[in-house]
């Protein structure tokens, strides 16, 4: 008898759901926030290269319009602009570089190259890294055509270790000039 009562507890047990949900929350509450921690980690990341991306448009969209001399105040007053627009905490990077193209020798000419902010590994280019770094992506250019390449770098902290670590975002965007024919240097 004392068995019989025994297996009609574990059955009444077994059968019983209260409580269940509760239990279940518990174990499945700290997986839903890992999720939801990792999905905003992600978008803040895709969020961000967006962002340095268009802020990198903007800037190369300005220095082709410009007619006047470039310096290093207004190379200084971009890398400020590009901070603001990307709303970066950290240091952000601008090098800017003019390429003209020869038909003739089939060459990309480095014209001239600067660099404003403070990584110290990003240096103006020079026409050895020019060739190796950059020729590839430039697109293909006219006879005496000049171009404007704007790279930056703004840094990503991602909120939470998600398998992403702490990096500079680097764009690259290449752009004509609109009303002069090259874009020119001065230093002042």
């Amino acid at each position: 008898m004392r068995t019989l009562s025994f297996i009609h507890t574990l059955r009444r047990f077994w059968q019983d759901q209260k409580g269940l949900m509760s239990a279940e929350a518990a174990l499945m509450m700290p997986l839903l926030l890992w999720a939801h921690m990792g999905i905003f980690t992600f978008f803040d990341g895709f969020r961000t290269q967006n962002v340095t991306l268009r802020a990198a448009y903007t800037i190369s969209d300005l220095l082709s319009r410009e007619t006047d001399y470039v310096t290093p105040s207004y190379m200084n007053g971009l890398n400020d602009m590009l901070g603001l627009l990307t709303q970066s905490k950290y240091e952000t990077m601008l090098r800017v570089t003019v390429v003209r193209y020869d038909l003739a020798n089939d060459d990309h000419i480095l014209v001239w190259s600067e660099v404003d902010g403070g990584l110290s590994d990003v240096l103006p280019l020079t026409q050895t890294t020019l060739e190796s770094k950059l020729v590839p992506r430039i697109p293909a250019m006219g006879d005496a055509d000049s171009v404007i390449i704007v790279e930056t770098w703004s840094a990503f902290m991602p909120i939470m270790n998600f398998g992403i670590d702490a990096f500079y975002m680097e764009n690259m965007v290449v752009t004509r000039p609109r009303f002069a024919p090259q874009l020119l240097w001065e230093d002042a």
